[in-house]
């Protein structure tokens, strides 16, 4: 391939579990690090791209920065694609953050092109920095398309894997046993997500979703649960992550609200999502969702809060969308009560997922550097018409 990444090294900063090492690829290179960070020998080809989360890339900005001065220095285009910018802030008139501004303010002058995910980003971006629009555009995050799979079959095999392939208790096991009834009813609603633990995710909140559905469906049983970690060993230090793990394992009352704290693999969370019949995604900071790619690929119906990219692709997918918590519940209570209108929902999800696959957008990724090499215009791409 002509193609190749240049990774950051893999260690507590990024993966904590050693069966989530990937095997060595000649394709990846492993070499970044904080400080001091360069591509030494490892820049080939004429283009880099940039991916940038802050996330990932730390608190201090100027690695990120540094990294692509090297690159122009040594005659590279240069683009960048931004994950995590906000539209929907107080802090500054464009909707962004402080600090999204202050790396943006610095970055566009130095890039050939930056490609943001949602319409609301980009119009954040260009409202501060007008001058740079020729080089913005709306790249969608790819959806992960999975073949369609029976509900009940994969909620059976999803709790198969629990039990059999991961290090849950004698007496969660147990749980699962005295639950088995309910979990395979027709009249059990089962309600939730995966995920690293993140005070910012607002994981808590699918518990009190769960009691408002169950409050209005009497006849129902409804469960809520929710299967992750802390992602690496740096934030098993911080206050404000382990506090959410230990109200996690407070909730877990054995019956209506699960808490399992076990990373789900990529290769079993098409099935875990499946199981569920509601995916909810309840975050008042996060700006795009990983996990949100993979659940409207494999057919569950995701729902979630009105904010950021996530809310953008809910309206976008046709998918219920909400204010608060209890306008979502009354929405998930109509699709529970109305199973045609929820296969409906699912369908015109389903078309969102196939438009913006992997592969499609892959394809982008490609007219994008077309354009760059030939010196046209940046396509369109992506962005709706305003």
């Amino acid at each position: 391939s002509q193609y190749r990444v240049i990774s950051f090294k893999l260690d507590d900063c990024f993966l904590a579990l050693e069966d989530r090492f990937p095997p060595p690829d000649g394709q990846v290179v492993y070499c970044l690090s904080y400080p001091p960070c360069s591509f030494g020998p490892n820049l080939k080809g004429d283009l880099v791209w940039f991916q940038h989360s802050f996330g990932i890339w730390g608190e201090i900005d100027n690695h990120f920065l540094v990294l692509i001065e090297e690159a122009k220095r040594k005659k590279k285009r240069v683009g960048v694609s931004f994950h995590t910018i906000h539209f929907q802030t107080e802090e500054t008139s464009s909707g962004m953050t402080k600090r999204e501004f202050e790396i943006l303010s610095k970055t566009l002058p130095l890039v050939d092109f930056l490609t943001v995910f949602t319409d609301g980003a980009y119009r954040a971006v260009v409202k501060a920095f007008s001058q740079y629009e020729e080089r913005v555009i709306v790249l969608r995050h790819g959806v992960h398309l999975y073949p369609k799979a029976n509900r009940y079959d994969a909620r059976k095999e999803f709790f198969s894997y629990l039990i059999n392939h991961t290090k849950i208790s004698s007496s969660q096991e147990k749980e699962f046993f005295k639950l088995e009834d309910y979990l395979y009813s027709k009249h059990t609603i089962l309600l939730g997500n995966y995920g690293f633990i993140n005070p910012t995710k607002g994981i808590l909140q699918l518990y009190e979703l769960g009691r408002l559905v169950q409050e209005k469906l009497p006849h129902y049983k409804v469960i809520t649960l929710f299967a992750g970690i802390i992602q690496n060993e740096i934030e098993k230090n911080i206050y404000d992550y382990y506090s959410v793990l230990a109200k996690l394992k407070s909730i877990h009352d054995k019956k209506e609200n699960l808490f399992f704290e076990i990373y789900i693999p990529e290769e079993i969370l098409p099935l875990a999502l499946c199981a569920l019949d509601f995916t909810v995604f309840w975050s008042k900071t996060q700006t795009q969702s990983g996990i949100m790619a993979h659940a409207q690929g494999t057919g569950t119906c995701v729902v979630g809060s009105h904010w950021e990219g996530l809310g953008e692709t809910l309206i976008q997918s046709a998918l219920p969308v909400a204010d608060t918590l209890a306008e979502l519940a009354e929405s998930i209570v109509e699709l529970i009560l109305e199973p045609g209108r929820k296969e409906k929902i699912l369908c015109h999800s389903r078309e969102y997922a196939l438009r913006y696959s992997f592969a499609n957008q892959a394809k982008k990724h490609l007219l994008i550097e077309k354009s760059l090499r030939e010196g046209a215009e940046m396509p369109l791409l992506d962005k709706m018409s305003y």
